[in-house]
């Protein structure tokens, strides 16, 4: 099947490590020119000469942001549309939420996380949308979480983080449709990463159980009972962002077992 990817040119933030890296490796598969964006310039240095060997027809820059310091956002927007030449998709991957219940977290957190996403990647989307309406097949898509949907516990910055991604994800694309930009949210359930090893041990510490007991206990909650890889999230994050899925837009896909509970 044609995607329509090859020589499209992509930003992807949060690319030095997990969902993001993946995401960037599969596109890098697809012949997708990509800016790799993250605070750690080293991992996003090794991710770009890593591509770089193994698809030598593939374009990719390492490029620095924080989305916690806005100052840093525009200029890695600019830098990274001069080096592609252009931009057909942005990958709002960056973010996460610190684990904890509601009076355990200290305003610092708050202030902290929610700066990144979806504050964060606001500011990224707004840089970047001026560069996306030149293209004839523009693309966002944003990594929410299932949280968004159903808070659960240690979760509770989780869901609202998670749930103002997917309110913004559905403005953008009532905005941008009129521009031909189509906007999704991907949400991954707990994805094998370093976050879930945290939850592991939380799990286990919580009900004094070992680790291995843990990990079946919280996949016990998952209907197929595996872990999501990061793959899983990048298998779709290729087909929302080829030319077979321009019809989809201002929706939310769970990625998650089947564990989320609501319709």
């Amino acid at each position: 099947m044609d995607l329509g990817l090859t020589h499209r040119k992509a930003i992807i933030s949060g690319a030095n490590r997990g969902i993001g890296r993946s995401i960037a490796l599969a596109y890098a598969a697809e012949g997708v020119h990509l800016a790799v964006l993250g605070r750690n310039r080293e991992a996003c240095n090794g991710l770009a000469q890593e591509i770089g060997q193994a698809y030598p027809n593939v374009k990719c820059v390492a490029v620095y942001v924080d989305l916690e310091q806005p100052a840093t956002i525009k200029p890695a927007v600019e830098e990274s549309v001069k080096a592609l030449g252009g931009l057909d998709i942005l990958v709002n991957c960056a973010g996460g939420a610190y684990r904890g219940r509601i009076t355990e977290i200290p305003d610092e957190m708050w202030e902290r996380y929610f700066a990144v996403k979806p504050l964060g990647l606001i500011r990224m989307t707004r840089e970047s949308v001026p560069h996306l309406e030149k293209s004839d097949q523009a693309r966002i898509i944003n990594i929410s979480g299932t949280r968004g949907r159903e808070p659960g516990p240690n979760s509770a910055m989780a869901g609202p983080i998670n749930f103002g991604t997917l309110s913004v994800t559905k403005a953008m694309a009532n905005e941008f449709g009129a521009k031909g930009i189509t906007v999704n949210a991907i949400a991954p359930g707990s994805t094998r990463t370093r976050r879930w090893d945290e939850l592991v041990s939380i799990t286990a510490k919580d009900h004094g159980i070992s680790l291995e007991a843990a990990e079946k206990r919280l996949l016990e909650e998952v209907p197929l009972g595996i872990v999501i890889e990061p793959e899983d999230i990048s298998d779709l994050a290729v087909f929302v962002a080829s030319a077979r899925a321009r019809a989809i837009s201002g929706t939310c896909i769970n990625v998650d077992g089947g564990r989320t509970r609501s319709i």
